[in-house]
C-alpha cells in the first residue's frame, strides 16, 4: 500500500488536525501513525470506542521494543489502537525523552509502512528539519505534504524547508494551506509563492480553518460535523491524496495503452477518422 507523510515547517499550523481529518475521510483502510519525537497529542485528545481512555504506553514506544527482530503488518498494527470512530492509530511518544531509545526504529519503521499489505498509512511527522530523527520516515514515503498556514512567516519557513527537503527524499511533493475559507486572497498568494520556486510541488490543497470543525478532532465538537467547512474541504483532500498514491492496476496500463498506442498500432498522435 503507500505511505504518506505530514509535516510543518515551523510552529503548529494543524498538523495533526489535519492528519485526523483525513484519515478519517480516508476511502481505504488506513493507519494513522504518530511520528512527532514532541509528543503524542492524539492519546489527549482523542478516546477509543465508545469513549474508553487510549492506552498512552501503546504505541511506538512499544513497537520499538516488541520490533527489534523485524516489524511486520502484524507487530504493527498490535501496537496500534482504535479511535471512537474506527480510525487506527500507532500512538507517538509519551515526552521528547522517550526518543533517545529509539534511534535505530525510524529507517526501518519507515520500511515497514511502505510495505504495508493490507494498509495505507498516514504518518503525522510533527515539525521536520535536516536534523530531525524521524526524517527517514519521509524518505519512506511515496508522497510528502507539508502543512503551513497562509501567514508570511509561515510561507517563508515553508519555501526553506522544500529547498532543503528535496534534497533528503525522493518523493511526490504537495502542500496544504490551513486558512479561512474567506481568505482565498492569502492561499492564492501562497500558490503565487510556490510557482516561482524551482522545486516542483504536485499536490496544493486548501483545507479550511475552522474552529468549530476542530474541536470535534478535541473532544469538544457540538453540532453536526459533516456539515462543517473543515470536512467538505478535507473530503477533497482525503480523496485526491488517496488516488494520487494508489497503486497502478492492469486497468490503468490499458486504459494508458489505449490513449497513446504503441508504434505497432499506429502511429502516436494519428488521428482516424
Amino acid at each position: 500500500m503507500a505511505l504518506v507523510a505530514l509535516a510543518s515547517a515551523k510552529g503548529s499550523p494543524g498538523v495533526t488536525t489535519a492528519s485526523l481529518v483525513i484519515g478519517a475521510l480516508w476511502p481505504r483502510q488506513v493507519l494513522l501513525s504518530e511520528c512527532d519525537p514532541s509528543g503524542s497529542d492524539v492519546a489527549i485528545r482523542m478516546t477509543g470506542p465508545s469513549q474508553t481512555a487510549l492506552n498512552p504506553d501503546r504505541g511506538l514506544v512499544s513497537l520499538a521494543a516488541a520490533g527489534r527482530k523485524g516489524i511486520g503488518d502484524e507487530v504493527i498494527m498490535a501496537h496500534s489502537q482504535q479511535l471512537d470512530g474506527g480510525l487506527d492509530v500507532l500512538l507517538g511518544v509519551r515526552a521528547p525523552e522517550q526518543i533517545g531509545g529509539m534511534g535505530g526504529l525510524w529507517a526501518p519503521l519507515g520500511q515497514a509502512f511502505n510495505q504495508m499489505y493490507g494498509s495505507d498509512v498516514l504518518a503525522d511527522c510533527g515539525r521536520i528539519g535536516p536534523q530531525s530523527p524521524q526524517l527517514p520516515v519521509l524518505q519512506s514515503a511515496g508522497l510528502v505534504v507539508l502543512v503551513c498556514t497562509a501567514t508570511g512567516s509561515s510561507v517563508a519557513h515553508l519555501r526553506e524547508r522544500i529547498s532543503s527537503l528535496v534534497h533528503h527524499v525522493d518523493a511526490q511533493l504537495g502542500v496544504i494551506v490551513v486558512a479561512d475559507p474567506k481568505r482565498r486572497d492569502g492561499v492564492r498568494q501562497v500558490w503565487s509563492v510556490l510557482d516561482q520556486m524551482t522545486t516542483p510541488i504536485h499536490h496544493r490543497w486548501h483545507l479550511a480553518y475552522d474552529p468549530a470543525g476542530a474541536a470535534f478532532f478535541d473532544g469538544r465538537g457540538v453540532g453536526r460535523l459533516d456539515r462543517t467547512s473543515l470536512i467538505r474541504t478535507g473530503s477533497v483532500i482525503a480523496a485526491e491524496m488517496a488516488a494520487a498514491v494508489a497503486p497502478r492496476t492492469s486497468t490503468d496500463f490499458d486504459m494508458a495503452e489505449a490513449a497513446f498506442p504503441s508504434a505497432d498500432t499506429g502511429t502516436a498522435g494519428e488521428y482516424r477518422q
